[in-house]
């Protein structure tokens, strides 16, 4: 996507410090998802997967999780001009929906967005981008609208369509995601965001159940290691006393000696007795980790009044504990559980926060950092926490994966940096962002993977990653998205059927926009004659008068370029094609610009006749699917039964005509290029 803008809708102007910057609304068109599994493995490079992840039993030892699974979510402007990726991928022990459960509600949606729609949802690029609960709103109106209850919308569809939905945005607004955000999210001019991010700090992770003995291959992949100068560490599932010693260990074995940190996840693992173990072995004489801790996340386990869990007792709990131990302690599972409490609404957990942390406590308490979720939190409310933290609290934001692919972890990222980049963060204590688990994949859904944008001090290049997230759609994921057979959305495939006395077409479509059509028809000349005619590609636009042009390259053989133009829009694609000797006839398949392949085979039927047979499959363009009502079933239309039908039918005459000139009837060859000409005026004008 090169010219993000809208068709459609009026235009008003907001006020920017350094000019008066255009916005519109918008429109949601097209939604679609595709699966990925990937495999997970701890860092030791075994094929055991990773255990301990997750919170509750989840976080038990013994529990293996072997492999990622999720979607991939595109969601495109209804005007087909910008679109934009985004990641589902409900994680066991983490996420209450089921991956079934999340996909049903992602159907939902792409059904509802594929039909007939009487008003399409709308929203506001640069107040989505300011996060101010515009995106919230959108997403709402869209399960409204899907028939699914927001209470009961799952946070990882609701992630996910956060993600595109920001993508898109970003797109409108002309800007890369991190300096939309900072345009917009931080009110600054956009001059000033162009130079704003650089590098991002991130932590590695070892996981329960790894030795001290895989330290050094932690950060390992391949032969590229990566020299992270944090580490998470989950502890809890052993004695205190022995977590301790392993923090201890893992200190006196590290590469990075006396630079490296550490931070403790006990996933509410301790009573107060066994976190006090823990904290009284950290402090014995001459022990190197003591100073190398940043803080212990949830240490202790649940705080309950009442047999309810309550934000209060926890926050007091905990307290007690960074009073008692000179330890900080991080928020993590309580942030997800207030949201719990209150459905998500910010205005609501932010008051119960601002209880405990704000006012005259702001900076004054034992949390060092709240832990957020993007994948669980959502986007947007993530990113109102973290601004909450940092301008009421005084506390910096941890953005955290959940075990996310790619495209999940460039999301998370891009908020960290955001975050980081934030007015209120440069007096605050600031530490690296939770992004290390791409190093226990075993595969990836960006392209080039994530982890090439990390280089071996642990730090994330933000300017690249964005530049690769900007404008990516399904389209050009489809074919290195890592499967499995367990992961399959594979649809029954929607047939209909043409025919004629002359001209049979058989349209099969296994998603809305990814088009399959088989077409037919005789031809009173020799497969011969048919063959020679229609490989000569540069005469294509005689017959097929919505092509601009073909032509051959000299790159190399059977490379061509096509051009056409449809209501306006025009596109371009190179393309590898093959003369086949039996049956006669050609193949091709583009390489670059407008996905499509196809073959026409010419059977011969007598010595002078044969049938025509052309089989085609073709991802329609955002763009285009949205000049024809935002329907791909209108666009399927068109192109069996005018495009294909009108240009071999107008293939057949031409060759006709071409005959009856060189055999000298004049006559006949004026009128069939007369009809020729009537059809071709007539499908410019259905082209219109």
């Amino acid at each position: 996507v090169n010219a993000p803008m809208s068709l459609e809708t009026s235009s008003t102007l907001i006020a920017a410090e350094d000019a008066a910057v255009p916005t519109r609304l918008h429109q949601v068109g097209i939604m679609e998802y595709e699966a990925f599994s990937i495999t997970i493995g701890s860092n030791d490079g075994s094929e055991k997967g990773v255990q301990g992840i997750g919170w509750g039993d989840s976080a038990r030892l013994g529990i293996e999780l072997k492999r990622r699974e999720g979607f991939i979510v595109s969601v495109a402007s209804r005007d087909g001009m910008a679109v934009g990726v985004g990641e589902v991928s409900p994680l066991k022990g983490l996420h209450k929906e089921s991956l079934e459960e999340s996909e049903h509600q992602l159907q939902l949606v792409k059904e509802f967005l594929m039909s007939s729609v009487e008003k399409w949802p709308e929203f506001d690029a640069a107040q989505v981008l300011s996060l101010d609960g515009s995106l919230t709103r959108c997403i709402d109106t869209i399960f409204g609208l899907a028939g699914i209850d927001k209470l009961s919308a799952a946070p990882s569809v609701r992630s996910g369509l956060e993600m595109a939905i920001l993508s898109v945005s970003s797109q409108l607004h002309g800007t890369l995601l991190p300096q939309a955000l900072d345009a917009n999210y931080w009110q600054r001019p956009r001059s000033m965001t162009q130079l704003s991010f650089g590098q991002l700090p991130i932590n590695g992770l070892i996981t329960r159940g790894e030795t001290t003995q895989t330290l050094s291959r932690a950060n390992a992949r391949g032969n590229e290691k990566i020299s992270f100068q944090s580490f998470k560490v989950k502890v809890g599932q052993k004695d205190s006393i022995e977590d301790a010693l392993y923090l201890i260990r893992l200190k006196e074995l590290s590469s990075n000696g006396q630079n490296l940190k550490l931070r403790a996840d006990a996933n509410r693992a301790w009573d107060m007795g066994s976190a006090q173990l823990f904290i009284d072995e950290l402090k014995r004489d001459g022990n190197s980790a003591l100073g190398a801790i940043e803080f212990i996340e949830e240490p202790l386990e649940i705080q309950t009044v009442d047999g309810k869990w309550s934000l209060d007792a926890q926050v007091a709990a905990l307290e007690a504990f960074a009073n008692g131990g000179g330890f900080s302690y991080a928020l993590d599972e309580s942030l997800a559980d207030l949201a719990v409490v209150h459905d998500y609404n910010f205005e609501r957990i932010a008051l119960d926060l601002s209880k405990a942390f704000g006012g005259e406590s702001a900076g004054q308490t034992g949390c060092a950092a709240l832990v957020l979720k993007p994948a669980l939190l959502g986007l947007e409310l993530s990113m109102q926490l973290a601004k909450l933290a940092q301008q009421e609290f005084q506390i910096n934001p941890v953005f955290s994966s959940s075990f996310d692919s790619g495209i999940g972890l460039a999301y998370t990222a891009i908020l960290a940096a955001v975050a980081d980049n934030s007015p209120y963060a440069n007096s605050l204590a600031r530490f690296p962002h939770g992004l290390g688990t791409f190093g226990m994949l075993g595969g990836d859904t960006l392209s080039p993977p994530f982890e090439s944008y990390v280089n071996k001090d642990g730090l994330l290049n933000v300017p690249s990653l964005s530049r690769a997230l900007y404008g990516l759609s399904l389209d050009e994921m489809r074919d290195c998205l890592p499967t499995y057979e367990t992961a399959s959305t594979t649809e029954e495939p929607a047939v209909t059927s043409t025919e004629s006395d002359s001209y049979l077409a058989t349209t099969s479509t296994t998603s809305g926009r990814d088009i399959t059509v088989s077409v037919s028809l005789p031809l009173p000349f020799s497969d011969g004659i048919a063959a020679s005619r229609f490989t000569d590609l540069p005469q294509m636009s005689r017959w097929s008068p919505w092509l601009n042009s073909v032509t051959y390259l000299d790159e190399s053989p059977g490379l061509t370029e096509w051009n056409l133009n449809i209501r306006g829009v025009k596109f371009s694609w190179k393309a590898k094609s093959e003369v086949l000797a039996n049956p006669k006839g050609i193949t091709w398949e583009s390489i670059s610009g407008l996905k499509n392949r196809g073959v026409v085979e010419f059977e011969p039927t007598s010595d002078d006749s044969c049938i025509m047979k052309l089989k085609m499959s073709i991802i329609m363009p955002y763009i285009l699917v949205s000049l024809f009502q935002g329907m791909p079933s209108v666009v399927q239309e068109f192109l069996q039964n005018k495009l294909l039908k009108w240009s071999l039918e107008m293939f057949r005459d031409v060759v006709k005509a071409d005959l009856a000139l060189e055999r000298g009837d004049q006559e006949l060859g004026d009128a069939l290029f007369g009809a020729v000409e009537g059809r071709a005026n007539a499908l410019e004008e259905a082209l219109k």
